[in-house]
């Protein structure tokens, strides 16, 4: 059986609100606990879903990391796969293949 992450740790939204959560939390970027880590949001088809990645090569605008959350929708993820990311001009971190 497949983990699952923790309620407590899931915020659900529509598509209206869905930049509007993802840049409050993408906020904690800014503290220096998070230094590390770079809030991704990654897209397959009409599924998206914003985790918490551990950059280990590059910087909170542009790396590599691993997936530091648990994806509660996108079934071809885990925890602590390798994933690429880079940041658009709209400030949005996103996942790249």
């Amino acid at each position: 059986m497949k983990k699952k992450e923790t309620k407590d740790n899931l915020i659900l939204s529509c598509e209206t609100h869905g930049k509007e959560i993802y840049f409050k939390i993408k906020k904690m970027e800014k503290r220096m606990s998070m230094k590390n880590y770079v809030y991704v949001w990654f897209k397959k088809r009409n599924q998206a879903e914003k985790m918490w990645v551990k950059i280990v090569k590059g910087n909170q605008k542009s790396g590599v990391g691993t997936l530091d959350n648990i994806p509660a929708f996108l079934d071809h993820l885990n925890l602590g796969d390798k994933v690429k990311f880079r940041t658009d001009d709209d400030g949005i971190t996103r996942s790249v293949r």
